[in-house]
């Protein structure tokens, strides 16, 4: 009984890898990556792989499977034109950042499209309603939504958890045979910043080594900072794991076989967020801060803080893989020594403090300023600092110092800012973050006397106010136009104080569905059965975030 159990599990499982081996490549030549699985990305990690497409959009993209389209999405941000195909596996397989979707697919989007009369959408066709064959023309590559360059965003996803799974380990091969880089060490000192110190990295023969001993106080913890590429292409891309080993003993591995969107964004307590902030490149720490739920920590002893012996010099080694398991090794050598800061820096008499525990909710408040973090909202407990800064031009009243923007939040707290602005202004005030001469827009909600927002991270507030209409440029359009061979209408629309919150374009009355592309600042009507032979009329309205409406309209011939 217990062979034939034995020999049931073996067919299970070989059963579900030959699904992965079914699959066939999206792209119909060479796969060459852009973006890895888990990849450290803004606010989160990278839940797929990025394909290269020969720098340009309109490649062909396959099914790598049978199934049914059990999802699509447009968007003008975010993953973009997005298609979601469930196989028989219980795999997912998601292709983003599409130019145009297939015409069995597009037919039905189009409809949403005008039943909605919007071009933001997110459908989820009933199962089996769609079906798709492996090999089957999907849609077109592109560079919609928030994407920086032409290629193809890959997932494989559990269908039930709709967790992401590393999609090279399904059989999509690329060539690599180059171990991860590894760039620069960094040892915090757990009891004092000010002491913590970077240290880069030398290589020779294929060996990455720190030939002196390093130096620090008896707490500290380890960051790391490295990257991986792949054979024939530039891109830095993320690592699949790493290892720490002290004295022999790992007491540190962090891999990057799944995720899950709920945790997504305690990528902000895994890096070194400051180092982020201020230098632009992303560490590893190799310890865990208290709010931290990440799953990806296989082992981590002590939370990954390390105590040094006075008397013993202290081997470290890291390892680190690709998702092709090729390895790069750094050791080195750590003895503990009596360090000590000596602060120069001198006390603003302005700046108040108060301490900000991340286990419980936290209030500031004074007559002109408050604000309130709930719990787990902070990574770590923190020391809060708030400052009065004198006005500055564009904004109404003082420069409030709401901590410091090197320091994450995990969720949007919400400041209330004191306004005495004439009652006309008060429908055209907003909380606006300010940095290197520009404002940002978090919100304009009053209560009572105050301006309130909620805000996703530390940094210099005030308000700002915005009467200024958004602007519209017709490209190919223009009053009195004779439309002969064009088969589009193209706008610049743009909004250099709120932004933009809506907009909507209408030909003879009717609603046209006009296509967003944020980075171009471009709308895109392609031409239908509403446009009629001889005289039209087109209309675009363009709303910013304080509702102040631009209008604008030309007849045309066609």
């Amino acid at each position: 009984m217990k062979k034939v159990l034995i020999f049931l599990i073996v067919i299970l499982f070989s059963n579900q890898h030959a699904f992965a081996q079914d699959y066939i490549n999206p792209l119909d030549f060479r796969l060459l990556l852009s973006g890895t699985f888990g990849e450290l990305r803004g606010n989160h990690f990278h839940a797929g792989i990025d394909f290269k497409t020969k720098g340009v959009e309109g490649q062909n993209i396959y099914a790598i499977a049978d199934g049914y389209v059990s999802r699509i999405k447009v968007s003008s941000y975010g993953y973009g034109k997005a298609v979601y195909i469930n196989h028989p596996d219980g795999k997912t397989s998601v292709y983003a950042h599409l130019k145009q979707f297939s015409a069995k697919i597009d037919s039905i989007v189009k409809k949403e499209h005008y039943k909605r009369e919007k071009f933001e959408i997110n459908i989820f066709p009933k199962a089996n309603s769609i079906m798709v064959k492996q090999a089957e023309i999907i849609a077109l590559s592109g560079n919609s939504g928030s994407s920086q360059g032409a290629h193809l965003h890959f997932e494989i996803r559990d269908t039930k958890t709709e967790h992401p799974l590393d999609p090279l380990d399904f059989g999509f091969k690329v060539i690599d045979n180059i171990s991860p880089i590894i760039k620069e060490i960094k040892v915090f000192d757990v009891n004092n910043s000010k002491l913590s110190s970077k240290h880069k990295i030398k290589k020779k023969n294929n060996q990455y080594y720190f030939e002196d001993t390093i130096y620090a106080n008896e707490d500290i913890a380890l960051g790391i900072y490295t990257y991986d590429k792949s054979n024939d292409a530039y891109n830095k891309n993320g690592v699949n794991k790493i290892k720490l080993f002290v004295d022999s003993v790992l007491i540190y591995h962090f891999e990057l076989d799944k995720l899950d969107f709920s945790k997504n964004k305690y990528i902000n307590a895994h890096i070194d967020y400051e180092e982020k902030i201020l230098s632009k490149r992303k560490f590893h720490r190799c310890f865990r801060l208290p709010n931290n739920s990440l799953k990806n920590y296989k082992t981590i002893l002590n939370n990954g803080f390390i105590k040094l012996n006075e008397n013993k010099f202290h081997k470290i080694k890291f390892e680190v893989y690709d998702s092709y398991d090729n390895k790069s090794d750094l050791s080195f050598i750590i003895k503990e020594t009596d360090l000590i800061y000596n602060d120069t820096s001198i006390v603003d008499s302005n700046s108040i403090t108060k301490t900000f525990n991340w286990y419980h909710d936290n209030e500031f408040s004074n007559e002109d300023f408050k604000l309130s973090i709930k719990k787990n909202y902070l990574y770590e407990t923190i020391e809060f600092n708030y400052q009065e800064k004198d006005s500055v031009e564009g904004v109404y009243g003082k420069v409030y110092q709401c901590h410091f923007e090197t320091v994450p939040l995990h969720k949007s707290a919400k400041l209330s800012i004191r306004s005495n602005v004439p009652d006309k202004l008060k429908d055209k005030v907003y909380i606006a973050k300010l940095k290197n001469n520009k404002f940002q827009y978090f919100g304009n909600k009053w209560e009572n006397n105050f301006l309130t927002a909620k805000i996703s991270q530390f940094g210099d507030f005030a308000i700002a106010a915005d009467t200024l209409k958004p602007k519209i440029t017709g490209i190919n359009i223009y009053p009195g136009k004779e439309i002969k061979k064009q088969k589009t209408i193209k706008c610049l629309i743009e909004d250099k104080e709120s932004g933009i919150k809506k907009y909507e374009g209408r030909i003879n009355n009717q609603w046209i569905l006009m296509e967003y592309d944020h980075k171009r600042k471009l709308l895109k009507y392609d031409f239908n059965k509403i446009v009629k032979k001889g005289e039209n009329q087109f209309t675009l309205e363009v709303t910013d975030m304080l509702n102040n409406i631009k209008k604008y309209s030309a007849k045309f011939y066609y």
